[in-house]
């Protein structure tokens, strides 16, 4: 089945609104990485494929109601949010997971964008739930640390290709398309160094507590002091890992970005949609 819709391209996969997907609902309270994997499932089992020029795809679900739901109030009256997911360093690759937010929306404004950018070295390996373990060894309980966390280990100039990838999200506030930027999992020095050279300053920061325990007390401080939201988050440091790719029969394909977005209808803080939005890599 999946051969005959990839046809060994390139793909982007758009979810849609899973909300509206009753054997997702029942699943509610997942694991991140787990409630992909069944979205991908449920997406690719009710397909609707698009020709890209000049060798991709685009596979979205049928009888998808995203739009609607997103229609169905005033702008004004919505809050959406936004989650990029980025394990290479690839300016492109963010810039087309903006687009393809504003694309799949159908609007022209996010009220916030958050980016988790989780850079690999080539000595370390993602475990899918958050850690990272040598090549080689056996996957065990990775000690969790008191007040510490620990931001692209192994990857060389990490924080200078953040910076990059931030100056481009920069541009689209600057303009007037994002309200709000924040950034997930960084440690206090490596926010303060991006703080610094930032235009327009995060103002939100995600942690994830399963990876340090508690809130480092200095991350917590420097948040105080500048005004950074802190906020706790349950995603793994890498969504979509190969050994899910490989389950989902999709062994040739690498993740390029994976986003998350979400629709609340402000005044009553209800969750009026939420969906996923995944680039395939053919793998050369």
């Amino acid at each position: 089945m999946l051969s005959h819709l990839l046809k060994d391209t390139s793909v982007i996969v758009s979810t849609g609104n899973v909300l509206n997907v009753s054997e997702l609902r029942k699943k509610a309270g997942q694991k991140p990485t787990d409630e992909l994997t069944d979205c991908l499932r449920s997406t690719f089992g009710e397909a609707d494929v698009t020709e890209l020029p000049p060798n991709r795809r685009l596979i979205t679900r049928r009888n998808n109601d995203l739009l609607e739901k997103v229609k169905e109030h005033p702008r004004a009256d919505i809050k959406i949010g936004a989650k990029i997911f980025l394990n290479r360093f690839s300016e492109p690759a963010l810039t087309e997971a903006v687009e393809k937010l504003f694309e799949t929306l159908n609007v022209s404004y996010l009220d916030n964008l958050i980016l988790a950018y989780h850079p690999t070295g080539a000595s370390v390996v993602g475990n899918g739930n958050g850690g990272t373990a040598e090549p080689g060894e056996e996957e065990e309980e990775q000690e969790v640390k008191e007040g510490v966390i620990e931001w692209a280990v192994g990857s060389d100039n990490a924080v200078g290709n953040l910076k990059k990838l931030w100056s481009l999200l920069e541009r689209y506030a600057g303009d007037g398309k994002i309200g709000q930027l924040g950034i997930a999992d960084l440690d206090a020095d490596s926010l303060k160094e991006l703080y610094d050279a930032s235009t327009v300053h995060p103002s939100i920061a995600q942690i994830n507590l399963a990876a340090c325990c508690v809130v480092p007390p200095q991350l917590q401080a420097y948040c105080n002091q500048n005004e950074i939201q802190l906020l706790t988050h349950s995603d793994p440091q890498e969504l979509l890992p190969r050994e899910v790719l490989d389950e989902l029969d999709l062994a040739s394909y690498g993740a390029g970005w994976t986003s998350r977005y979400q629709v609340h209808i402000k005044c009553r803080g209800v969750l009026a949609a939420k969906g996923f939005i995944v680039s395939l890599d053919r793998s050369n």
